[in-house]
């Protein structure tokens, strides 16, 4: 289990990089504080995505404190990370372990009916002048969705296609990862 989190969150520092790289290539960034794409009600991602920040609750004897407020927000769809209180991670209280789809989301591409790269973005970053820029051989820089899924397949086919409501995702790998520590007898494993 730790080699499959750790890999996980390689992964996701790769994707983070990579997102980095082309944001600054293409000069496109979020206007300061906007968390606009979080509060996004149809967010889906995979368990395995979350298995770092699963962990890292774990690790801190915080995942049975957080899978039961998942367990109270079933009418509330936002994405149970998003807090107007943290400055640092753009909203996100968990910003260093947030999952595959939220370091992707804005600067990344998937391919169109026709083959050509189109960038996975919202419509504040396709209004500003940078967007109406971007070249072909730009977009070529920009990390690809279906790739970067297809190497967290790699690590769990079917966590990695198990597509979730967020918050759903997110208690879905506490139970995996808990439930792995509390019966492997490895309790908090470093």
């Amino acid at each position: 289990m730790i080699t499959k989190i750790r890999r996980v969150q390689k992964l996701l520092d790769e994707a983070a990089t990579h997102a980095q790289r082309f944001q600054k290539a293409s000069q496109m960034g979020c206007p300061s504080g906007c968390s606009l794409c979080c509060l996004k009600k149809d967010i889906f991602a995979s368990p395995l995505e979350f298995f770092p920040l699963a962990y890292h609750l774990y690790q801190n004897n915080k995942a049975d404190t957080f899978y039961d407020e998942l367990e109270q927000r079933t009418g509330n769809t936002i994405c149970a990370l998003f807090s107007t209180m943290n400055i640092s991670g753009w909203g996100c209280s968990q910003y260093e372990f947030r999952g595959l789809i939220c370091r992707l989301f804005g600067y990344s591409t998937t391919s169109d009916k026709n083959s050509q790269k189109r960038l996975v973005t919202c419509k504040t970053l396709k209004g500003g002048s940078e967007f109406q820029k971007l070249s072909s051989t730009t977009l070529l820089k920009a990390p690809s969705f279906p790739d970067y899924y297809m190497k967290l397949a790699s690590i769990d086919w079917q966590l990695a296609n198990e597509s979730l409501p967020i918050n759903q995702a997110i208690k879905r790998a506490i139970e995996i990862v808990s439930s792995y520590f509390d019966y492997s007898g490895s309790k908090r494993a470093g």
